[in-house]
């Protein structure tokens, strides 16, 4: 069947752009996203609800921002520190 659409000039060349990146004509892949998009509509995938774990926070983070900036100079200073005591390996 032949129909004609009216799309939107930027979307249209990033479909054929894609299409063109597959190796399948734009007809193709125009009918590809539509039966996509039919499919998960017929298993209500667009409707599921998102489920997210929870866990319990405890007693918190006993650190705030400033005891943060310590505790990653300190581990910066024994990195370097940890550099310097290496030997160095000459290469040829």
């Amino acid at each position: 069947m032949q129909t004609t659409l009216r799309i939107d000039d930027q979307l249209y060349r990033e479909a054929k752009a894609e299409a063109a990146r597959a190796g399948v004509t734009i007809t193709g892949f125009i009918e590809e996203a539509l039966r996509l998009r039919l499919r998960h509509k017929a298993a209500g995938a667009w409707a599921v609800p998102v489920e997210l774990p929870t866990v319990a926070a405890g007693k918190g983070f006993p650190f705030g921002p400033e005891d943060l900036k310590v505790l990653a100079r300190e581990a910066d200073r024994e990195a370097d520190g940890l550099k310097l005591r290496r030997p160095r390996v000459r290469r040829r």
